[in-house]
């Protein structure tokens, strides 16, 4: 416990548990302000000893704790190094097969054109630019936007896509449950009468390395499409649309329908990740390290030295998760330095609005906590001081490791800090 006054250790206590530092807290009465981490213990142990008492969340935890949750995230979105395209692509003249931007732009999914019109609106571009950038009618730019969060997932997901999710997630609740039950101190032979599982089922859940994931799922069955698939993929390759596809092996003898000619470009969109670059195209890319790209979520632009404006852009183009997020961060950064705590409420319905379970996670923690939050933004006062001493105590405390008790400890530090405390 450290005076917000006079910049001295007051008390020292061994445990983190609440009912301690509930009776430790209550032995100190005129306490009014407490500045403190995100610990609930900590907040429900002040309520209850100081129901008067402002609580103050330290500023430096909070934007810790969403930058940790935000490169959780991009590091599941961002390899190690990552590619970046930058400036015009250049095409040769002579004998030039190079495809032209609608073509490629045919061989993006509905959700990834759509990842690409959210960063282009960041950046600023206008509705008109955007549909010419990819190739999109105006009608159904307005109609994509239109949709609701629920409607696009609809859109970007077949029907089986979704059936195989609903699957997923209701496996994955009987696993827990056997898990629960093995952590428990169940037998296998216990959890098997319990859940009415065969055993060797069981064994197979408590695996680590359990995938509920069907082998053969993914893997087409011959069918009506498979003599064509071969052809189709050449006129994917080609950038030719659906619509002339499924017209040319009709005409080759297909006699499906439609509709499966356009579930199997959808699912080959899927599965292509590299870029569609001819040997013809000279398009200049750039390799960033993610690391360097975590940095910016941290430091502003100009000083991150191994990225320029050029990669930033392009870097918010490609991947519009990153920009979301630190849009985010920067925003709640700008909260916290210029003492608004009235906008705190507009940037949680922002951040909600994202739809990233680990910014979720940071966001239900602040709603947890939120007049702490609140005054963490309104008060000067943060947990600086506490750090500092912290780092100084534990100087003293390796110095006397394994030769003293806590309370040896106790009386060194708070001497060091008040000579005339034992007075």
């Amino acid at each position: 416990m450290v005076d917000l006054n006079t910049n001295r250790i007051i008390d020292m206590i061994e445990t983190r548990e609440y009912e301690p530092v509930c009776e430790w807290l209550k032995s100190y009465p005129n306490l009014q302000m407490v500045s403190r981490d995100g610990s609930i213990t900590y907040k429900n142990a002040i309520e209850v000893a100081h129901p008067a008492a402002i609580q103050v969340s330290d500023r430096f935890h909070l934007l810790k704790n969403l930058t940790e949750y935000a490169t959780d995230y991009l590091r599941k979105k961002l390899k190690a190094q990552v590619t970046l395209p930058l400036g015009e692509t250049k095409v040769s003249c002579e004998n030039s097969t190079a495809l032209p931007r609608a073509s490629e732009n045919r061989k993006l999914t509905a959700a990834e054109k759509y990842a690409k019109i959210e960063g282009l609106c960041v950046l600023g571009y206008t509705k008109t630019h955007i549909c010419k950038e990819l190739n999109m009618d105006l009608r159904s730019y307005e109609k994509l936007i239109a949709m609701t969060p629920l409607e696009r997932e609809r859109l970007f997901k077949t029907n089986l896509d979704m059936s195989h999710e609903e699957k997923i997630k209701l496996k994955m609740q009987r696993v827990n449950e056997v898990r629960e039950l093995k952590s428990a101190g169940f037998s296998n032979r216990a959890i098997a009468k319990r859940t009415k599982l065969d055993h060797r089922t069981v064994a197979k859940y408590i695996r680590a390395d359990y995938n509920p994931v069907h082998a053969s799922y993914g893997q087409k069955k011959p069918g009506l499409l498979t003599p064509y698939m071969q052809e189709i993929n050449s006129m994917l390759e080609a950038g030719m649309r659906g619509v002339d596809i499924t017209r040319k092996i009709q005409e080759a003898g297909y006699r499906g329908s439609g509709e499966t000619v356009r579930h199997y470009i959808t699912d080959w969109k899927k599965r292509r990740k590299h870029l569609y670059i001819s040997n013809e195209t000279d398009v200049k890319t750039e390799i960033v390290d993610r690391k360097d790209v975590f940095k910016l979520l941290f430091q502003p632009l100009e000083k991150v030295e191994r990225i320029s404006k050029d990669i930033f852009d392009s870097l918010c183009i490609e991947y519009p998760c990153f920009q979301n997020l630190n849009v985010i961060i920067w925003e709640f950064r700008d909260l916290l330095k210029a003492k608004n705590p009235d906008e705190l409420a507009s940037w949680i319905n922002r951040a909600g609005s994202l739809k990233i379970r680990e910014i979720d996670s940071f966001v239900e923690g602040v709603k947890r906590d939120l007049e702490a939050v609140f005054n963490a933004i309104k008060f000067e006062y943060s947990n600086g001081l506490a750090e500092g001493k912290v780092n100084k105590l534990k100087l003293i405390k390796r110095i006397m490791y394994g030769r003293c008790h806590f309370s040896t400890l106790r009386n060194k530090v708070l001497l060091g800090e008040n000579p005339t405390f034992f007075h």
